[in-house]
């Protein structure tokens, strides 16, 4: 039985079908398109960023409205399920968001991967000496990706979402009471 992959072509032969850049107007048509490639990269940082805040916002609008029902509710049940529905909502979002975010760094590493590859065939390799510069990524001393600090936010707010349902929920069936000072449930 052959291996599943076997007879996919390498990737140098994908990139360049008709073999490296021979002379000097291939190697012209390579840096044309590692310009693009350069930035698509670029707008894909920006679609990034656009997304986050999206996100955000909607998060912090979640939250606000279950602070203004808190505010308002003096610890209801019928409140409690409002602020389970926002939680839940809120957790949906951020699974999303951090799905985003991981597939924006998985395009982004496969665009510098071709970058890299087509930067063999020019005079000058910044990207690739960059990124030896910063120890490959090997040590998060020297260099730690920005997807990995990203996924950060998403996961505070994922936690805040899911305590917030947790205790909507016991509020929602009579474990704990929320009221006002000196009320009574």
């Amino acid at each position: 039985m052959g291996q599943i992959g076997s007879s996919r072509p390498l990737f140098t032969e994908i990139l360049f079908p008709s073999g490296p850049p021979k002379d000097n107007v291939e190697t012209q048509q390579a840096f044309d398109l590692y310009k693009i490639m350069v930035e698509r990269s670029e707008a894909l940082v920006a679609r990034r960023q656009n997304v986050n805040t999206f996100f955000l916002t909607m998060n912090g609008a979640l939250l606000t409205a279950s602070g203004l029902i808190v505010q308002g509710s003096g610890g209801s049940r019928l409140a409690a399920l409002g602020i389970f529905v926002l939680a839940v909502a809120g957790a949906v979002l951020c699974g999303a968001w951090r799905s985003l975010i991981t597939s924006f760094g998985q395009l982004n590493r496969g665009k510098f991967h071709v970058i890299n590859a087509i930067e063999r065939y020019l005079k000058a390799s910044i990207y690739a000496a960059e990124w030896e510069a910063l120890g490959r990524g090997e040590d998060p001393k020297v260099y730690r990706s920005f997807t990995s600090r990203e996924i950060w936010v998403p996961n505070a707010l994922l936690i805040l979402h899911i305590l917030t349902a947790l205790v909507a929920l016991l509020v929602i069936v009579g474990c704990i009471a929320l009221g006002t000072v000196g009320s009574t449930p």
